[in-house]
Formats: structure tokens, C-alpha cells, sequence
């Protein structure tokens, strides 16, 4: 039993030992006296529709700041344009101060393009050794994740022929009443990518051949995915050469191709239509 004891006596002091070994080899945090900078935090989310953007703070550890710091960083992602530096790369920390703070701003497109990553990195050549205890390892960089707010839209599949509904909505004095059956005419549109659209969600409406014109050529439709609206270039369409609408109410379903759009038209009291893809 003697022995025994003696046996962990030693393996306890060899534990000691160790331990102190590893108490002189301090790290560079407590041996770093011209201090330190690093990030508050190593992540964020950032919604897409954030038009104040995100803060970010720059952290100084050290003994004082008599001279102001310069913090220099680096800013990456997969597509940059989807952002603005507000910093531009560079940030003060004002002399007496210990922090400092970087402002990243989203664009809100309207493009269904994902989340994406941004990474912030804290560069050498600041006034000041980088990460925490100035190691360059921990709290040197920051990932901000962009949150889309966009939904998505296959254009593709709004192309086409469409069958033209349309009457005097009820309730008013011309309710059900219908501009093809009084004028005797044909309506029929046909749907396609708007060319110049970089956001793939808007399309241009035009007569097809052979009708009767019921909306302007060139109408541009521009698809509201989130809210599953539609919207018209101005705020009236000409409807049938007759009178000028006023687009107040749409809603679209991707489920049967339908698009459906109601308000007065001219003096006439409401009005609506609905396109159907044949």
C-alpha cells in the first residue's frame, strides 16, 4: 500500500510539473505588450433587405491607445456586387478609444440567387498585431452570410399563348359586362422574356397575331414572387383602345399559368382580366 501511495505521489507531482512547464511558456496574448485587434464576433446574418446593413466591431486589447490605430482588412465573396464596404477596407480606432466599427450594406435585388457568404479579414499591415494575443488565428476574420429574400420564378415556363377573361367586375353598373362581346372583337396575348430583364422576372405581353389589340405591344409584366403579385409599367395599361386601367389588385398562380389583374377602368367602374395559358 506504501508503494502505492508513493506511486500517484509521483505521477501528482509529474502532473504539477507539467502544468508549470506549460504556465512559462505563456502565449503571445500575455507576452503581446503593443496589444492587440480582432473582431467582436467570427459570424453574422445579414438579411438581403437590411438597408441599414450590418455593424461589425473591431476590438483593440492592449494596454492604451494613445495614437489612434489604423485597422486595415479584407473583404471577399463570390460576387461583390451584391454589396457595399461602407469602409472601404480601412477603419479607425480613434486614441483613447478600443473599438471601431464596419458597416457592410446588402443589395436588395431581385434576383432568386441564394445566400452568400462575405469574409471579413483583419490584414497585416494594421497598426497593430492581428487576432486575439495578435496570433493571427482566432477572431482575425468574420463570415457574414447575406440572407436572400427573393423567391423563385421560372420564366421559361410563363411562355406562351394566352386565352384573354374579361369583363366589368361585380357589383358595379356594367358588371359582367364584356369588351370582346360589345366591340365584337378577339383577344388573345402572347408571353415572353423581357430581353433586357438581368433579375429573371420580368416578361413583355403582346397581342397575338390576328386579334384584336387588347393591351399595348411591348406591355412589361414584372412577376413579385414573395407576394405572388404582378405589376405593369406605369400605373394604368390601355385596355382595348377604349380606356386607360388602373392596376390596384393581381395575384398570379404558377399552378395553372393564370395571371389576374382588377381595377376601374376610365369611369366605367371596375374591371378586370385574366390571362390563361393555353
Amino acid at each position: 500500500m506504501k508503494k502505492l501511495n508513493k506511486y500517484f505521489y509521483f505521477l501528482l507531482l509529474s502532473s504539477i510539473f507539467v502544468l508549470s512547464s506549460c504556465e512559462d511558456e505563456n502565449p503571445t496574448f500575455y507576452k503581446n505588450t503593443e496589444g492587440f485587434i480582432q473582431f467582436a464576433s467570427t459570424s453574422a446574418d445579414l438579411a438581403e433587405n437590411n438597408t441599414a446593413g450590418l455593424t461589425t466591431t473591431v476590438l483593440f486589447g492592449g494596454a492604451s491607445n494613445e495614437n489612434g490605430i489604423t485597422v486595415n482588412y479584407t473583404v471577399t465573396s463570390d460576387d461583390n456586387t451584391r454589396f457595399t464596404d461602407m469602409n472601404n477596407g480601412t477603419v479607425e480606432i480613434p486614441a483613447g478609444q478600443r473599438s471601431a466599427e464596419i458597416v457592410i450594406v446588402p443589395v436588395d435585388n431581385a434576383r432568386t440567387d441564394g445566400n452568400l457568404d462575405i469574409v471579413l479579414e483583419l490584414s497585416t499591415s494594421s497598426d497593430k498585431a492581428v487576432g486575439i494575443g495578435g496570433e493571427g488565428v482566432n477572431s482575425n476574420t468574420k463570415t457574414i452570410t447575406i440572407v436572400d429574400n427573393d423567391c423563385p420564378i421560372n420564366l421559361d415556363d410563363w411562355v406562351g399563348t394566352y386565352t384573354v377573361q374579361e369583363e366589368f367586375s361585380a357589383g358595379g353598373t356594367n358588371a359582367g359586362l364584356s369588351l370582346a362581346a360589345n366591340f365584337g372583337e378577339t383577344y388573345q396575348i402572347e408571353i415572353s422574356k423581357d430581353p433586357t430583364d438581368t433579375d429573371g422576372i420580368r416578361v413583355i405581353l403582346n397581342n397575338s397575331a390576328g386579334a384584336n389589340q387588347f393591351i399595348p405591344n411591348g406591355t412589361v409584366m414584372t412577376f413579385d414572387t414573395c407576394n405572388g403579385t404582378v405589376s405593369f409599367a406605369g400605373s394604368t395599361v390601355n385596355i382595348a383602345l377604349f380606356r386607360d386601367m388602373t392596376v390596384n389588385e393581381t395575384s398570379y398562380a404558377d399552378s395553372n399559368f393564370t395571371i389576374f389583374a382588377k381595377g376601374p377602368l376610365g369611369t366605367f367602374g371596375d374591371y378586370e382580366f385574366t390571362l390563361t395559358k393555353q
